[in-house]
């Protein structure tokens, strides 16, 4: 009789996330880094925060609807702007490359625009209120919800958990003079809508010149896609004018 332990079958081979390689961030990047140089001559600077800087008074009275994305472009200081660029970079790279660059772009302005929507709801009606956060929050967003639909695979749930802790603390800060809660919380609902809507999914196919060997392919953007994001704009529209009406 054999005594030797019955050979255990090979654990299956890890499919790896498709991954983009991301360019738009840096765009996102330099037009913040440039739209911040007039801040080295003080009045030219408060012209800038002036016509671009979030006062809800100008959305609600004069219907200055640009302010709802200027604002998430211009910052204060440069400690605010330093800080947020490292974020963007941080955040930024990673949703670019799990998304790609069209669900990243979507996500990012929805996000900044959800961040307005809030603000402009919630804040003193002449308050002034600038700085990327509430886009970077919608990333986090989006971040939460790629990790918690793929939460089974190898490494996200500790990603879903260490993203979870960093939106709290964000959210934590907004509560500190002279930081937007509406602005924080409105991204990062934002993030988490687009992200139910425009969320990777992947089917596996068959790599060439292999019989055996699978990869992932992120599944190109389709009828789910379009009709899901016509659905949320759609919502934030009609929010956008009951906020109007209400306020």
């Amino acid at each position: 009789m054999d005594s030797s332990t019955p050979s255990q079958p090979a654990p299956a081979a890890l499919l790896h996330v498709p991954v983009t390689s991301p360019w738009c961030l840096y765009l996102l990047m330099a037009l913040n880094g440039l739209l911040f140089v007039p801040s080295l001559k003080s009045d030219v600077w408060r012209f800038v925060l002036a016509w671009g800087g979030l006062i809800p008074f100008a959305v609600l009275d004069y219907h200055q609807f640009w302010r709802l994305v200027t604002a998430g472009f211009l910052h204060s200081n440069l400690v605010h702007i330093a800080t947020n660029l490292y974020a963007l970079y941080y955040l930024g790279r990673r949703t670019e490359q799990l998304w790609g660059t069209g669900r990243f772009v979507v996500g990012y302005f929805f996000a900044l625009l959800s961040s307005s929507l809030l603000v402009i709801a919630c804040a003193g009606r002449d308050s002034l209120t600038v700085g990327a956060s509430g886009a970077l929050m919608g990333l986090i967003g989006m971040l939460l919800v790629f990790s918690y639909t793929y939460r089974q695979s190898q490494g996200e749930s500790n990603l879903f958990g260490n993203l979870l802790t960093l939106a709290l603390i964000n959210l934590g800060i907004g509560l500190l003079p002279g930081i937007s809660l509406w602005g924080h919380l409105g991204g990062l609902l934002g993030g988490l809508v687009i992200g139910w809507a425009l969320c990777p999914r992947y089917q596996a196919v068959m790599v060439a010149n292999s019989l055996s060997t699978l990869s992932l392919k992120m599944i190109a953007w389709g009828q789910r896609e379009t009709s899901r994001l016509g659905l949320v704009l759609g919502g934030w529209m009609v929010l956008l004018g009951l906020v109007l009406w209400l306020r």
